[in-house]
């Protein structure tokens, strides 16, 4: 299975093409419960994580197989230095094409433990285009490009926004029935990390990762 999610590896990193469902580091209260981590030490016990995915999310993560990589890429998120994308299918059509939300985020800012917007929280940022949508399914096809690294910062800011991500059961509101129909039918939250660009820590060269969509607004 592992060798399976592997889509880059040499000496200094590993880029997985991360399953929905699957946590990417060990649970605060239970450390028996998978995830992606603890896999991958099985085989890369030098392994360590340099950023991560929401269980529900899909896509491309990377991890550090040295401490000089880890140091590295820890320096270029903090810098801003590295770029991802995201594809989402998200609930109703923007009337944008582009837009690019600038709220205050603060983590874990109600009883749920939610990201929230709030002006004692920090700046985020995200930049959206809508690619396609379905008037009659009231559903978008977007791309997602995060200018900050926040926790949720894609979900908050679309649920904010009208545009609650299919199959998010934590962010959703002010959905129809039909749409709250559609939402719990969905085996998945519809948000995929969908590539990442970063500086290749040994050689400085611009490394571009991607990975294929797995899911299709053509689809419901």
């Amino acid at each position: 299975m592992l060798t399976d999610l592997i889509i880059y590896i040499d000496n200094s990193i590993i880029a997985i093409n991360k399953p929905s469902g699957l946590r990417t580091i060990p649970d605060g209260y239970d450390q028996n419960k998978e995830n992606l981590q603890t896999l991958l030490k099985t085989e890369f016990p030098e392994l360590m994580t340099v950023h991560r995915l929401d269980k529900e999310t899909s896509g491309v993560i990377l991890f550090a197989r040295n401490k000089e990589a880890h140091r590295n890429l820890n320096h270029q998120f903090e810098r801003r230095l590295i770029q991802k994308k995201y594809w989402v299918i998200s609930h109703n059509i923007p009337e944008w094409k582009t837009f690019t939300a600038r709220f205050p985020l603060l983590l874990n800012g109600d009883r749920q433990h939610r990201t929230i917007i709030s002006q004692s929280g920090k700046i985020s940022e995200t930049h959206f285009i809508r690619h396609k949508f379905d008037q009659q399914k009231c559903i978008s096809f977007l791309e997602a490009i995060p200018l900050t690294g926040y926790t949720h910062q894609i979900r908050i800011h679309l649920s904010f926004l009208g545009f609650s991500i299919l199959g998010d059961l934590l962010y959703t509101k002010d959905l129809s029935s039909s749409q709250r129909k559609l939402n719990y039918s969905v085996n998945r939250m519809m948000l995929h990390a969908a590539s990442v660009e970063f500086l290749h820590p040994d050689t400085n060269q611009r490394i571009l990762i991607n990975t294929d969509v797995p899911f299709s607004i053509d689809n419901f």
